[in-house]
C-alpha cells in the first residue's frame, strides 16, 4: 500500500469558548456589491448552471458544472463575489443543485429539497 503525501496529527481539544449560533435574516442580509446569483439544474445537459447577474437584472455570465465545488471554486477563482456570507449562501444552495441533480429531485432555489414521504431536506444558512 502507497504511503499517503499528508500527515494526520492527534486532535487535542482546549476548547476556549462554547458559541450559540443564530441568524437574522433580516438584519444580516447584505447585497454583494459585484452582484447575485440564479441557479438551477439543467437536466438535460445534465449539470448545475449558475447565472451571474447585474443590478440590472441582467445575466451577463454562466458558471456551469457537474457538482457543487468545482462551480464554487471557479466562482471565487474568477472573483465573481466579493462578500463571505454570498460565498456561503452559494455553497449551500450549489451543493442543494447537486444533489437534486443527483437525485432526480426538483431544485428551486430558496426552497428546501422535497424526497419521498413527506422528508424535506433543507442546508440552512451559514
Amino acid at each position: 500500500m502507497a504511503k499517503p503525501k499528508y500527515k494526520f496529527f492527534k486532535q487535542t481539544e482546549k476548547l476556549q469558548e462554547t458559541i450559540k449560533a443564530s441568524h437574522d435574516p433580516i438584519k444580516e442580509w447584505h447585497a454583494d456589491p459585484k452582484g447575485y446569483f440564479l441557479i438551477r439544474v439543467n437536466d438535460k445537459k445534465k449539470r448545475i448552471e449558475a447565472g451571474f447577474c447585474n443590478y440590472k437584472h441582467e445575466i451577463i455570465k454562466m458558471v456551469y458544472g457537474t457538482g457543487a465545488i468545482e462551480v464554487y471554486n471557479t466562482i471565487i477563482r474568477k472573483k465573481m463575489i466579493s462578500r463571505l456570507e454570498h460565498a456561503a449562501y452559494l455553497g449551500k444552495e450549489l451543493y442543494k443543485a447537486e444533489l437534486a441533480l443527483k437525485y432526480g429531485k426538483r431544485y428551486r432555489q430558496e426552497f428546501p429539497l422535497e424526497f419521498s414521504d413527506n422528508v424535506k431536506v433543507r442546508v440552512k444558512d451559514s
